[in-house]
C-alpha cells in the first residue's frame, strides 16, 4: 500500500476515534438521526477490514478472494469425516434415524451453502458432543469419533462463520479488496461521506458543534507535504 493511501488509512482511523471520545457518543449514538449509528458501525466493520488487509503486502490481496472457498472445503471435509463415523456408529446400534439426519456424502456437503452448511455441520457436532461425553464415549472413539474430531471440526465450523456472519459492509470491501486496495478506499470513503451528510444534525448545541468541527478537521488527510482536502468528503455548513 503506497503513502496515499497509508495516509487516507489514517485519516479514517483518526475521524472515527473523534466520534469514540469520551464526550462524543453521547451526542450521537442512538440519537436522531438513527442511522447515523448503523452507518457508524457499518464504517467501524469496513475500516477493520482495510485495517487488516493494510499489513499485508498487495501481491496478496489474490488470497482474500480465496479465503471463503478454502474456509467452505476445510469445513465440509472435516464434517464429512466425523459424520461418516457418526452413520457407521447409529447404524451399528440401531439409530436410523439420527443417521439418516446426516448421511450425506462428500459431494453433497459440498452443495450446502452458507447458513445450509453452519447448521447441517452444527447437528454434527451436537451429535458427537453427546457421544464422547456420555457413557458410550469410550465406544465412539473406536469409531473415530474423539473428543479431538469434535475440537476439529468447531475450530473449522467457527472459522467459517466468522467470515459468513461478518458485517455485510465489510463483505463488500473484503470484495473490493480482491480488485486492488484503491476500489476498497473507494467504497469506505463512501461510507464516510454518508456520515459527513448526516453529522451535522448533530449542531444543535455547542458540544455538538465541537465534535462536527474535529470530525471535519480529522477528515483532512494530513501528510507530509500538508493538509490535503479528503476526497470526496463534503463539508456542509454548521448552523
Amino acid at each position: 500500500m503506497n503513502a496515499e493511501l497509508d495516509i487516507r488509512l489514517k485519516a479514517f482511523n483518526r475521524s472515527l476515534s473523534v466520534l469514540d471520545l469520551p464526550e462524543n457518543p453521547p451526542i450521537w449514538k442512538d440519537t436522531t438521526p438513527e442511522i447515523f449509528t448503523t452507518k457508524h458501525d457499518e464504517a467501524v466493520a469496513m475500516v477493520d477490514v482495510l485495517t487488516e488487509a493494510a499489513k499485508k503486502q498487495e501481491a496478496d490481496l489474490k488470497g482474500l478472494s480465496n479465503e471463503k472457498d478454502r474456509e467452505e472445503t476445510e469445513l465440509e471435509d472435516a464434517a464429512f469425516i466425523v459424520a461418516q463415523a457418526l452413520v457407521q456408529w447409529f447404524a451399528d446400534h440401531q439409530q436410523e434415524t439420527e443417521a439418516g439426519q446426516i448421511a450425506l456424502s462428500k459431494s453433497d456437503w459440498k452443495t450446502l451453502r452458507d447458513q445450509q452448511l453452519l447448521t447441517k455441520s452444527q447437528l454434527v457436532i451436537d451429535h458427537a458432543t453427546t457421544l464422547t461425553t456420555g457413557p458410550n464415549a469410550a465406544t465412539a472413539a473406536k469409531y473415530g469419533i474423539t473428543p479431538a474430531a469434535v475440537t476439529l471440526l468447531t475450530k473449522e465450523r467457527a472459522d467459517y462463520a466468522e467470515i459468513i456472519n461478518a458485517p455485510g459492509a465489510a463483505q463488500a470491501v473484503r470484495k473490493a479488496l480482491t480488485k486492488g486496495f484503491r476500489p476498497a478506499f473507494a467504497l469506505v470513503e463512501k461510507k464516510f461521506s454518508e456520515l459527513d451528510s448526516l453529522i451535522p444534525q448533530f449542531g444543535t448545541t455547542a458540544a455538538g458543534k465541537s465534535m462536527i468541527a474535529t470530525w471535519h478537521d480529522a477528515r483532512i488527510q494530513k501528510g507530509n507535504n500538508g493538509p490535503t482536502p479528503a476526497a470526496a468528503a463534503p463539508t456542509p455548513a454548521v448552523a
